[in-house]
């Protein structure tokens, strides 16, 4: 693998940085990271069963070291992420 690894919050696998879908806090929400943000951020894989693992684990609190609520817009936001992610793959 080339460039750094990252842990996936939800399925805890290592993956390349570039594989996965950066997110960051913003106002206790989480949202998804634009490039070059500063500040602490969490990783997700571009799959849905890792956002719900993520929540079932409360991974999101433990990664962001405080509450991390994660409400409707991210979950559509995400949503878009990955199928943006499949139709370049």
């Amino acid at each position: 693998m080339d460039g750094p690894e990252r842990s996936c919050v939800g399925c805890r696998h290592k993956r390349a940085q570039a594989d996965l879908i950066r997110l960051r806090l913003e106002a206790g929400r989480v949202r998804l990271a634009r490039p070059g943000a500063p500040g602490r951020s969490a990783y997700l894989c571009p799959d849905p069963a890792c956002l719900a693992a993520a929540g079932k684990r409360r991974a999101f609190g433990r990664a962001f070291r405080g509450p991390a609520t994660v409400d409707d817009l991210f979950v559509d936001a995400f949503g878009r992420a990955c199928d943006e992610r499949k139709a370049v793959r």
